[in-house]
């Protein structure tokens, strides 16, 4: 009799855990829908994946919670990241140019997975990596010029870095989106050679290698006018003001006692008014000299400045207010080669302009 009632209690006791195991079971919901439509396409140290969204199909919805999307790094270490029903993009960044495999489920409320997904996908260069292998680093006007092509539409920071004389580093940083980045370490000396460090981050704050260079920064000086010719105009006085005086040619001549003027006899075109210099050669241009023409009053009183290397696509330079007095204004704008310079007169009291004499000052 004793031995019957082990036996009924033993078998009871089986009877309950398989009931047990099997509520444990189904307390985990039903399976939900795997995703559909799911895409996976490389990116600059990133995967981007894209699906249908479970939740636009209401009966999927209902036993659907998130979507899990994870991987292992080279260190075996697995990394895993959630994303709710409503979701239908997910981007994975932080990641090298080396072959990645995913494992894709989607989970239920209760915990419930379906079945699980795998995609292999081996990402680009990082952007970091990308711009950093563009990096050029070159002399200036008292300056580094730090320059970068960046065809990835990311936006990034580049931070180039240099010791100073009293052994305490100087940064400074450039964040651009452009395809053609530039950027200037300034308030360096004109003779000493100095060593620029550039390093590329991206948005997650990665950092490449430094790109380390040595540059002497270059001396600012008046660049002589002897191959320079007038490449075009905007108008000019044609023999109402002489034989000089009048002619866009007068600006260039070194002589502040003649002088450009806007056409006045014959026609009296309105602001504005240009005249565009070929430099006869690539110059780097640090700063703009204008002269009035001397004892007027009744001219211009707002310029514009552009550059160009071939005198047909232009780059504003900057627009600056203009005094009418007799001494030199100067114009100082961001260090850069130019073969050709335009000076634009923008508007005054009246319809005409004039200028007695145009000086660019820089490094050859």
């Amino acid at each position: 009799m004793k031995n019957k009632l082990i036996s009924i209690t033993i078998i009871t006791g089986c009877i309950f855990f398989l009931l047990s195991g099997c509520k444990k079971q189904d307390n985990v919901g039903t399976p939900p829908a795997p995703v559909k439509n799911l895409k996976a396409k490389a990116g600059y140290g990133e995967v981007i994946f894209t699906w249908d969204a479970v939740s636009k199909i209401p009966a999927d919805s209902a036993n659907f919670l998130y979507t899990a999307i994870s991987y292992k790094d080279s260190t075996g270490q697995v990394y895993e990241y959630k994303f709710s029903r409503y979701t239908d993009t997910a981007v994975i960044s932080g990641l090298i140019n080396k072959p990645y495999t995913f494992t894709v489920k989607t989970v239920g409320p209760h915990g419930a997975i379906t079945e699980v997904t795998t995609v292999s996908v081996t990402p680009d260069l990082p952007v970091y990596i990308t711009i950093a292998q563009t990096l050029q680093i070159a002399a200036s006007i008292g300056a580094a010029r730090v320059s970068w092509i960046n065809n990835t539409g990311k936006t990034v920071v580049v931070n180039a870095a240099y010791t100073d004389g009293t052994g305490n580093v100087v940064s400074q940083s450039f964040t651009s989106s452009q395809v053609n980045g530039v950027g200037y370490v300034s308030g360096l000396s004109g003779s000493s050679p100095v060593k620029i460090t550039a390093t590329v981050s991206d948005e997650s704050r990665i950092k490449s290698d430094p790109v380390v260079v040595t540059i002497t920064p270059l001396a600012e000086i008046k660049l002589p006018k002897n191959s320079w010719t007038i490449a075009a105009f905007s108008d000019q006085e044609a023999g109402g003001e002489g034989a000089v005086n009048g002619y866009a040619t007068a600006a260039i001549d070194d002589n502040i006692g003649t002088f450009w003027h806007s056409s006045w006899n014959e026609a009296q075109p309105p602001y504005p008014h240009w005249i565009s210099i070929n430099l006869g050669q690539a110059a780097t241009i640090s700063r703009v000299g204008l002269v009035n023409r001397q004892n007027a009053t009744s001219g211009q009183t707002e310029i514009q400045l552009m550059g160009s290397a071939d005198g047909t696509v232009w780059t504003d330079l900057g627009t600056y207010s203009f005094q009418q007095k007799n001494a030199e204004q100067f114009f100082a704008v961001t260090p850069q080669r130019w073969q050709y310079i335009k000076v634009v007169l923008t508007k005054g009291p009246d319809y005409y302009g004039f200028l007695a004499e145009v000086d660019l000052f820089g490094a050859m």
